[in-house]
């Protein structure tokens, strides 16, 4: 019997996770993820909680870690689902050596407005597995605290978002009749680092798949709970930009039964603790300045609301931002959106203990604001560093920020109206995301686009990503569906 994609995924499901299905939540757990409002029309919020647990489910299982990437084998599992949806084209898009791209266009029965383009990448980072409670390629459901979690890799960075875009769009195509544009989903590979076969590759060999987007909903932003409630949604309209910034100290090597006063290795301790400890000055933008007057209305601490309010009033001095700036800068979030950071991430040098390297290098990870100058910032990182026997490089070429996208375009007023429907007394915020994702290269193409991780997690499991132990709230996965299903039904709705 071949099943409608509605009833294939109830089906599957009980199937597949009947014999450890997690027990009934206390209602105070629950609470935080049920949706008390009217469900958006034709939406099935059981099916969908379902659903997006079954996809996440086997995703997971998908092991994808970039390096190698592997993601064809993501891309073949989406081919397979959006085959069984009636009006939608796919595209597997091989960029050889196992790793591949996925495009499928759900078509509008009568569109008269350009693409929505929803998109998620399929790669994720490794894992130290000896580290973690569960298996970091199986997802495993486990209970605790009330609360029923699914652990695994990717399991919010970011195949919690493929899922809950893939269930939301399943029950979409049920109205495909009703839809003014179509939807495009996009599966990307490689957007966690390496060989540039992902979101570059599909600009550069197949971007008349998409070039008609009028904008895209990626990752980047955060539904933040705090208290048992969803306190805001940030929603990311630009981004740092990041770079690689080498420092190389260079002085005479010898045995080290002798010591020696330039010694490379000393220098470039003392250079590169100089320049970690040293913050670049604030430089806010129109997105910050929202983002810190939006955030003021759910501080509960005076002194830190206080200093948002300051920080955003168009009235500021220098002298007063920066006062305020100083104690934002306490927590470390608020310091990485205020200014461009910089992070020591490798140290090499030396071959053996008893020998004095005639040379060390160190690398910083750069994140410049989009209004900043990365040269400047590498200049100031060798008058900062005081030592003349180390210098700093930038690697590779300095890129032009992509454009902001901007708070007025429909889809962004689409996930504001969405957000509100689902929690009245929520705060959306437009969100600068600290790190990087796909969609400055689409901003950079001229899609405007918009990111949000549309979980709502606290923030200890918000900071589980890239590290060990990556979770999600089961529940959260139900309330994602139906955020990006309301967001996409608002933005395509006749």
């Amino acid at each position: 019997m071949r099943l409608r994609p509605r009833e294939y995924w109830a089906v599957g499901v009980v199937a597949a996770l009947s014999v450890n299905a997690p027990a009934a939540l206390p209602a105070q757990a629950v609470s935080t993820y049920r949706v008390t409002t009217t469900a958006p029309a034709g939406f099935d919020r059981a099916l969908a909680q379902r659903a997006s647990l079954e996809h996440l489910t086997k995703l997971i299982a998908l092991n994808t870690q970039n390096p190698p990437g592997n993601e064809m084998l993501t891309a073949r599992y989406f081919d397979a689902i959006f085959a069984q949806i009636p009006g939608v084209e796919r595209h597997v898009l091989d960029a050889g050596n196992g790793r591949a791209n996925f495009i499928a266009r759900l078509r509008a029965v009568n569109p008269t407005k350009r693409p929505v383009l929803i998109m998620g990448h399929m790669d994720v980072v490794g894992a130290d597995t000896t580290k973690w409670n569960t298996p970091a390629f199986t997802a495993t459901l486990r209970d605790e605290e009330g609360v029923s979690y699914l652990y695994g890799r990717g399991a919010i960075d970011d195949k919690g978002m493929l899922a809950t875009a893939t269930a939301a769009m399943e029950q979409l195509a049920t109205q495909r009749a009703s839809l003014d544009r179509d939807i495009i989903f996009l599966a990307t590979a490689a957007e966690e680092g390496g060989d540039e076969v992902g979101i570059d590759r599909v600009i550069e060999k197949h971007f008349d798949l998409i070039k008609d987007a009028e904008f895209a909903l990626n990752e980047g932003g955060r539904v933040r709970v705090a208290d048992g409630r969803v306190m805001s949604v940030n929603i990311q309209t630009t981004e740092k930009i990041s770079y690689n910034v080498v420092a190389t100290a260079n002085g005479p090597g010898g045995h080290a039964s002798v010591p020696l006063p330039q010694n490379a290795l000393a220098a470039l301790a003392r250079a590169v603790s100089r320049v970690e400890e040293w913050k670049s000055p604030v430089k806010l933008n129109e997105t910050t300045r929202l983002y810190f007057a939006r955030l003021a209305r759910i501080e509960p601490d005076p002194v830190m609301k206080a200093a948002m309010l300051r920080v955003s009033s168009p009235m500021a001095s220098k002298l007063q931002i920066d006062a305020a700036a100083a104690i934002l800068s306490r927590e470390p979030l608020h310091n990485a959106v205020l200014r461009t950071g910089q992070s020591l991430t490798l140290m090499n040098g030396g071959i053996r203990s008893n020998v004095i390297p005639s040379e060390g290098t160190a690398t910083f990870n750069v994140r410049v604001l989009p209004n900043d100058d990365v040269r400047a910032v590498v200049s100031a990182f060798n008058t900062v560093a005081k030592e003349s026997q180390v210098t700093f490089v930038l690697t590779g070429e300095q890129r032009a920020p992509p454009p902001v996208s901007p708070v007025t375009a429909a889809l962004y007023q689409a996930m504001e109206q969405a957000a509100m429907a689902m929690v009245p007394n929520t705060t959306v915020i437009p969100f600068m995301s600290t790190g990087a994702t796909d969609g400055a290269a689409l901003r950079a193409r001229g899609i405007p686009t918009y990111g949000i991780l549309p979980m709502p997690l606290p923030m200890v499991d918000e900071l589980r990503m890239h590290g060990d132990n990556e979770r999600v709230p089961v529940p959260a996965l139900g309330w994602a569906t139906e955020f990006l299903y309301r967001t996409l039904q608002l933005v395509t709705a006749k």
